[in-house]
């Protein structure tokens, strides 16, 4: 078998060649990220195949984030090819067990890719590409993430200000939500501005808002005795947030909304399962791609990072210790909040829950258990094709 690892960054990949005997092709090179250097690793790769008469090529690429999907995509688009996605944290491993003193370079690095596959050949997996539409829903879901922290962090601001600026506009808009209020604060962000009932009834008729005659009245006669102290700038710098909110807002419903329609058209199988709605569904679907690349639930579970952590040595055996929180962590959000509303929706989950909590567990860690379980039914409701089917309560007397 014909050895390639490739050490991926941002701009270049650095690549080395070895046959099964750990002899190196030519030199450790480096590859653009572009297409005619990716044709230049092939041209190298079969230069290596007729050289050893070795027609089968193994390829181990580490898993580093954005940098590693292009060329990682591109290969496993090639038939003929093993491709095989590494944890980084493996190789590290690996390689600082082989010596003592170990230098660190991206050629080096890219041997010690080489060298882990020659070691592991029998333990790993050859990458399986996901669809297309499941790319989409990993895209989605995390810039949907991505989103709502933006809109949190401008609302945080906002609300900070208004509460300098104008204090007394929380009598009436308890939080900053909802498309009158940013109407309002974009139209009319300081006290001055408010004067006019027939601009605030408009804003109320045309954006909703609930008792208008009375929210217009209270804001009037709020804003007339407010205690507030502020600029022009003030005003501007209101304004211009709860524009950006409200962009965001809107962007937000477009990302939900292609879900959705993806939840209905490919999740129908993660749909079945009780607590898990459209975007909870299509983020564990867009985490986990294909789900023939784990080796069984427990892959699945670390790959989360929901695995306990362990530590033993002799006699000392340290219990109780937190989740790994190694995996991806967009996968994890999900699946524990899937399993804070399986509780609620699903009998067997539901006793298996106050089972946890009457053996005096934390709420947070008898979710954590149930966390574990409902990503075996993942798993296997993924792998079998068949939906999720109820299990039945045992009753005790």
């Amino acid at each position: 078998m014909i050895i390639v690892g490739i050490d991926v960054a941002s701009e270049k990949h650095d690549v080395c060649i070895m046959n099964g005997n750990a002899e190196v092709f030519g030199k450790i090179f480096s590859i653009a990220n572009t297409k005619s250097d990716y044709k230049k690793l092939l041209s190298k790769i079969e230069d290596a195949k007729k050289l050893w008469n070795d027609s089968k090529v193994c390829i181990g690429i580490e898993s580093t984030g954005v940098y590693s999907e292009v060329i990682l995509q591109y290969l496993s688009d090639i038939e003929d090819l093993e491709v095989v996605y590494i944890n980084p944290i493996l190789t590290n491993m690996f390689q600082h067990s082989e010596v003592v003193h170990y230098a660190k370079t991206d050629k080096i690095d890219a041997k010690g890719i080489c060298m882990y596959l020659l070691s592991k050949s029998k333990r790993l997996f050859t990458y399986t590409k996901p669809s297309y539409h499941t790319l989409e829903m990993k895209s989605l879901t995390r810039e949907l993430v991505s989103t709502n922290k933006q809109i949190n962090q401008i609302t945080n601001r906002l609300t900070g200000i208004l509460h300098v600026v104008f204090p007394e506009f929380f009598e009436v808009f308890h939080k900053i939500k909802g498309k009158s209020c940013l109407k309002i604060l974009q139209l009319y962000p300081t006290p001055d501005t408010l004067f006019s009932k027939r601009n605030l009834n408009n804003v109320f008729d045309n954006f909703g808002g609930g008792r208008r005659k009375e929210n217009t009245d209270n804001l009037i006669d709020l804003a007339k005795n407010s205690i507030g102290s502020y600029s022009k700038s003030d005003g501007i710098i209101i304004s211009e947030l709860a524009k950006q909110i409200e962009f965001l807002n809107l962007q937000k419903e477009t990302f939900i909304n292609q879900l959705v329609k993806l939840a209905n058209d490919h999740c129908q199988l993660l749909l079945s399962i009780p607590g898990i709605g459209a975007i909870i569904a299509c983020s564990i679907m867009g985490e986990i791609g294909n789900i023939s690349n784990f080796h069984g639930s427990d892959s699945l579970l670390a790959f989360a990072g929901l695995n306990p952590r362990v530590y033993q040595s002799g006699k000392c055996e340290l219990k109780g210790l937190s989740i790994s929180k190694k995996g991806s962590s967009y996968l994890r959000t999900s699946i524990i909040q899937a399993s804070r509303h399986i509780v609620k929706k699903d009998p067997w989950f539901e006793s298996y829950f106050n089972s946890k909590m009457s053996q005096g567990k934390h709420y947070n860690t008898s979710i954590g258990h149930v966390s574990k379980k409902l990503t075996q039914v993942i798993y296997q409701i993924l792998k079998t094709g068949k939906s999720f089917k109820p299990k039945t309560v045992t009753v005790n007397n």
